[in-house]
């Protein structure tokens, strides 16, 4: 249960560590987006996606728990409102999520296929750009529809205290809602571990292997 003494103390830990993430990130999308060297190469352009994400959580996100715990309630503690934020809440940390999957899995490509697999335009279009489009369009079209279809609309719920309370299509429909947990949060979390440790035991081989054709 929140205390009005609680949300003040949140709120001033949360505002001082916006402001410098805000600057943060502006410095390193300038770096990034200033830089033709950096916008050409591919491993580049997932992490400038994650960038922008990142930044607009900051920017939109965050804004919106600070000014609840600012006020104690929703200012615009309508259905809309809290469709609207559940949405960005959502697909921000979906989006951050199965980017960094696409991270962890472009890297094998990158370091081991790059020459076989990325060595051309057609190739290129259908494996690096291709998947980050899927991402984005997949994402916004699911939370969409499950956000603001008319079919959802009667089922926003509100707490007394103006505070978005649920999502109509995890109570509503138990099977989205765990499926969005599972495609989402879960399984992408688990494939980002494994995808990472593969690589690290890959890289290992690899200079093992050839140690041993030195010798």
């Amino acid at each position: 249960m929140e205390t009005v003494e609680s949300c003040h103390a949140k709120f001033g830990v949360l505002i001082s560590l916006q402001i410098p993430s805000i600057a943060c990130y502006i410095g390193l999308v300038y770096h990034m987006l200033s830089s033709r060297h950096n916008l050409q190469k591919l491993r580049n352009h997932t992490a400038i996606a994650m960038l922008f994400v990142g930044f607009i959580t900051v920017i939109m996100g965050l804004s919106m728990i600070l000014n609840f715990l600012q006020t104690g309630t929703l200012k615009l503690g309508t259905g809309a409102y809290c469709r609207v934020w559940n949405f960005i809440d959502l697909l921000l940390y979906a989006l951050l999520s199965i980017l960094m999957l696409l991270t962890s899995i472009e890297r094998h490509i990158l370091i081991f296929h790059k020459q076989q697999i990325l060595n051309a335009q057609r190739k290129r279009f259908y494996v690096h750009y291709i998947p980050l489009a899927c991402i984005f369009g997949y994402l916004i079209f699911f939370l969409y529809l499950n956000r603001f279809h008319p079919s959802m609309r009667k089922s926003i719920r509100l707490q007394s205290s103006g505070l978005c309370w649920s999502i109509c299509f995890v109570i509503d429909t138990p099977v989205l809602g765990v499926f969005d947990q599972l495609d989402h949060t879960i399984v992408p979390s688990i494939l980002i571990f494994i995808a990472n440790i593969c690589l690290l035991l890959r890289a290992l081989w690899q200079k093992h292997y050839h140690m041993r054709q030195a010798i």
